[in-house]
């Protein structure tokens, strides 16, 4: 496996892992902070993919079977300035050329995030980056030691001291770094800020939550169904009831947004991103029926009629897009249909207080 590789298995595992997290972090900002930070955001994602690149480049590729080489334990932290200056002696040349120097600048420059994210996204400063850098590189070094914890019969890559001690310089080098970055950026990041508004983006939101929700519930149900059909009647069986296990997996995830809608005439993306409607029309049962069909509940059912769904779904998601920058208040395609307005809560405070504040 050649350096590439690592770095492609780490995009592809963390793409998965962005949208299995992308909804509960949705969820987690309004009620921590009182809205969505784009960039905060894009701080949370960047962790998702570093953590995955850590894990990647330090414990890939691993050994085919039994067929590897055992490597030893290097004690000595200041082992990498003794290759320094050994490969320096023999060769002589410039410092960046020697391979010495350009691992010990890449185990710093590994843990630099770390301790950037440490500060940026956790608000902890020096000491606690430190820590998390010593932490961080002890359990890779220890998983590598261990064989993978057992599942080699011996460490394929070598328990490094040095390694320890670079990381940590790394982590704290980042810490110092995102000083500059946060205290630029904490102004804008207040909790609360907007948090009664509805806006173009914050509809936007909660109309990807929706997709994504539906999306992993119907994926996730599916995988469990096929995997127990799989393995109780075996693989002729899976490939003749895959299709209406899909089917029926979406109808639950269609189910579970019926429930939200019904019992509060919100779906579960306006839930997590603290949308409220103010209803107009009786009975409401009906007429959250029509804000279900007229928004992810209609779109989910029509992707599964075939073949004259997939275009009908697709002019409703384009008009539920215009409808999420036209409607009045940003109230979308759905409530607009239902005769609903929107408004958007505080976290920790019900519905009426904020009605009736206003």
């Amino acid at each position: 496996m050649d350096r590439i590789m690592p770095g492609v298995i780490a995009v592809l595992f963390g793409s998965m892992a962005l949208i299995v997290v992308f909804v509960p972090l949705v969820a987690l900002s309004y009620r921590r902070r009182g809205g969505f930070s784009a960039l905060r955001m894009i701080g949370w994602v960047a962790l998702l993919f570093y953590v995955m690149g850590l894990w990647a480049y330090t414990l890939l590729p691993l050994p085919d079977g039994d067929d590897f080489r055992c490597v030893g334990v290097v004690l000595n932290p200041l082992e990498d300035v003794v290759d320094i200056a050994r490969l320096q002696a023999d060769h002589g040349g410039s410092l960046l050329a020697n391979a010495a120097v350009q691992q010990l600048a890449l185990n710093v420059l590994l843990f630099l995030p770390l301790g950037f994210f440490v500060r940026a996204l956790f608000d902890r400063g020096i000491a606690v980056a430190i820590g998390a850098g010593a932490l961080v590189s002890l359990a890779i070094e220890l998983t590598q030691l261990t064989g993978v914890w057992g599942v080699f019969h011996c460490a394929y890559r070598v328990f490094d001291t040095g390694d320890l001690l670079s990381n940590t310089v790394g982590a704290a080098l980042g810490s110092l770094a995102a000083l500059l970055v946060v205290r630029r950026g904490r102004g804008g990041d207040r909790p609360g800020t907007g948090a009664g508004t509805v806006t173009a983006g914050r509809r936007l939101l909660a109309m990807l939550v929706d997709l994504a929700s539906v999306w992993l519930t119907a994926a996730g149900l599916s995988v469990a169904v096929n995997t127990a059909i799989l393995v109780l009647a075996g693989r002729e069986s899976l490939l003749e009831w895959s299709a209406a296990v899909a089917a029926s997996a979406t109808i639950v995830a269609i189910g579970a947004q019926a429930a939200s809608v019904l019992t509060g005439g919100v779906t579960l993306g306006e839930r997590a991103v603290l949308i409220d409607a103010r209803e107009h029309r009786t009975p409401r049962w009906l007429w959250r029926v029509v804000r279900l069909l007229a928004g992810i509940g209609g779109y989910s059912l029509l992707l599964l009629i075939d073949p004259v769904g997939g275009p009908a779904a697709a002019v409703l998601a384009v008009a539920s897009l215009v409808a999420a920058f036209t409607s009045r208040g940003h109230r979308g395609l759905g409530q607009a249909a239902a005769g609903m307005d929107s408004f958007g809560r505080v976290a920790g405070r019900e519905p009426e207080d904020l009605s009736t504040s206003r």
